[in-house]
């Protein structure tokens, strides 16, 4: 018979892969207690939850949802950078951490309901997020309005120019 803290466990695993926008797995070998720290402090402020796991309850548990693809990469140490707010932040964080401490290293990742391999988790990790996005989108449709309401006002702004001339001429 299972104990429960193992069941809530399993229960806990199938829950982040149901509920997250993304799931980053990881390799953290090579770092330290002091390091770990670091990246938790970073993931929390950054909306992103750090979890170590154990993958035989990780197996359990992700059998219980669409990723159960993501089973072959359970193997090794395992930690799992989850968010719920952003299909790349987690990915974005361990990846800028990873360029100054050699580790954690990617392995796979979960993102709206896809299993994606290490060189696509790195991939994601290079986007901007989902806001930038956005933004550059807006801007991209709002500039040709911008362009368009700059060449109207040309004419005006020179009539008013040409006008103010001849008042200065007659003026003095």
């Amino acid at each position: 018979m299972a104990r429960p803290e193992k069941v809530a466990a399993v229960e806990s695993i199938a829950d982040v892969f149901k509920d997250a926008r993304s799931v980053v797995l990881n390799d953290f070998t090579g770092l330290d207690v002091a390091k770990i720290s670091e990246l938790r402090r970073l993931c929390r402020e950054n909306n992103v939850e750090f979890r170590v796991i154990k993958n035989t309850l990780a197996i359990l548990g992700v059998k219980q949802t669409e990723a159960v693809n993501i089973e072959k990469y359970l193997q090794g140490p395992t930690a799992l950078a989850i968010s719920r707010e952003s299909e790349n932040e987690g990915a974005k964080i361990l990846a800028e951490f990873a360029k100054e401490h050699n580790a954690p290293t990617f392995k796979a990742g979960y993102v709206n309901g896809k299993v994606i391999d290490a060189t696509a988790v790195l991939a994601l990790s290079k986007l901007p997020s989902r806001d930038e996005m956005l933004s550059m989108m807006l801007a991209g449709i709002k500039s040709p309005g911008n362009g368009l309401v700059s060449v109207m006002q040309g004419p005006l702004r020179s009539l008013v120019n040409v006008l103010n001339q001849i008042k200065d001429k007659i003026e003095s």
